[in-house]
């Protein structure tokens, strides 16, 4: 033990020097990085002061991640087995849905149900639940076609457990779920809810690699860093456990956005709830294996969580909170703000490219993100115990995956202020190996 921790100690160390000596670097290009355009030079600037600060803002949720894994130490030991249900809606889910509510049948836990809702599905989703009521535990209830959140809400209604987890039907859950997360209840009363982890099981193209690592390098840095806070702003939909009474005090799941789990989690933490991580907790899941499937999902997660924003800021003019306002402000940030400069970004080196034949604007702006997303990126790896070829994708991702990503997320946000018409999209599925 007293090795891991010096060794976790020696790792942030060096990645807090390295990520402070890219900064001292980049703080000395004024003087040396000019263009014959004024206006070329005004945008450098922008570009180092933004740098400045994505620097400034990875320090702290770094420390606040490190300090989550150094003071935070739940009870091991369950005082009780509080009855728990798991909840799993599902829409045409036939190829997957059997290994779901198998795994779930193998988590190490003594007292739990498991509730299938089918949301009137069109396939034999529905005849492969009710095979699986041959084992006791599982229990299934079946709706017109009404969408997910009202799904989760139907099986919240009907669920016997004092907490519940939600979790998706293309998903495997780790067997020590209950056995972690429990005991974060026990410590904290106001605790609403518990997120865990979510893996990718089909990494088998670069596609699927890459959002492996986006996975890796999210979880370990921003939600360990809003742990420590008791403020984890998504309990992702893959992998929760929820207190049920605390859920249904506020109204369960919302179906005006696009993203539920963004939705619910923002309302439970402006209620004043806490919302912990524990990393020991996983959702191995089905990832979308090409890109047209990629862009929809991502399309529909990055607008439903602007909508989640706009309702949580008209929450809070009803009923300021100083909580609310931080809850907000940050998620304003990271989902809004954020992608909407680094989208800017990239249209203007376009621009200067294209209109003043100014090439290299960008160049030393992309190595210092860059050289941040590697040091990041050999950070979570340590600390997940991930393989080190990740490690490789990180020196590319900035300019294929990630970028891909900024133009999606930017458009999203374009088209939920225009109120353009959308659909939940559907990922096929294909099954896990």
């Amino acid at each position: 033990m007293k090795k891991s921790f010096t060794s976790a100690i020696t790792i942030v160390t060096i990645t807090i020097i390295c990520s402070l000596l890219v900064i001292i670097f980049y703080l000395n290009i004024p003087d040396n990085w000019q263009f014959d355009n004024p206006y070329a030079n005004f945008v450098a600037k922008l570009m180092l002061y933004y740098l400045l600060f994505i620097f400034v803002r990875t320090f702290l949720l770094l420390i606040l991640s490190f300090l989550e894994v150094i003071f935070y130490k739940k009870s091991r030991d369950i005082v009780k087995y509080p009855l728990v249900t798991l909840i799993i809606p599902a829409y045409n889910e036939e190829k997957v849905l059997k290994k779901a509510i198998e795994s779930v049948l193998e988590i190490d836990y003594p007292n739990l149900e498991v509730l299938v809702v089918d949301d009137g599905s069109t396939d034999d989703t529905f005849f492969v639940a009710k095979e699986m009521e041959k084992h006791s535990q599982v229990r299934v209830i079946h709706q017109s076609n009404a969408g997910k959140s009202k799904a989760l809400n139907y099986g919240i209604s009907e669920a016997l457990g004092d907490y519940f987890v939600c979790m998706d039907a293309d998903s495997v859950l780790s067997k020590n779920l209950l056995i972690e997360a429990i005991p974060y209840f026990e410590r904290d009363e106001n605790l609403a809810a518990v997120a865990g982890a979510v893996q990718v099981g089909n990494a088998k193209n670069l596609l699927t690699i890459f959002q492996k690592l986006e996975y890796i390098i999210g979880l370990n840095f921003h939600k360990k860093a809003q742990s420590f806070l008791n403020m984890v702003t998504i309990v992702p939909g893959p992998i929760g456990v929820f207190d049920r009474s605390k859920v249904y005090a506020i109204g369960g799941y919302s179906s005006d956005t696009f993203a539920e789990d963004s939705d619910l989690s923002m309302r439970l933490l402006m209620e004043g709830y806490n919302i912990k991580y524990c990393d020991k907790i996983t959702a191995t899941t089905e990832a979308p294996d090409e890109i047209n499937a990629l862009i929809t999902q991502r399309y529909r997660w990055s607008r439903g969580m602007v909508q989640a924003i706009f309702k949580g800021m008209n929450l809070l003019w009803d009923n300021f909170s100083v909580r609310g306002a931080l809850v907000i402000t940050y998620m304003f940030f990271e989902t809004i703000l954020i992608p909407l400069i680094n989208f800017s970004f990239i249209m203007l080196t376009l621009e200067f490219a294209l209109l003043y034949n100014i090439v290299d604007l960008m160049g030393p702006y992309f190595v210092g993100l860059t050289l941040l997303d590697v040091a990041l990126c050999f950070y979570s790896i340590i600390m997940e115990r991930q393989v080190f070829s990740l490690l490789i994708l990180s020196f590319l991702n900035r300019l294929t995956y990630g970028l891909l990503l900024e133009v999606i997320r930017f458009f999203s946000i374009f088209d939920e202020l225009l109120k353009i018409p959308m659909k939940w999209g559907v990922l096929e599925r294909k099954g896990m190996n």
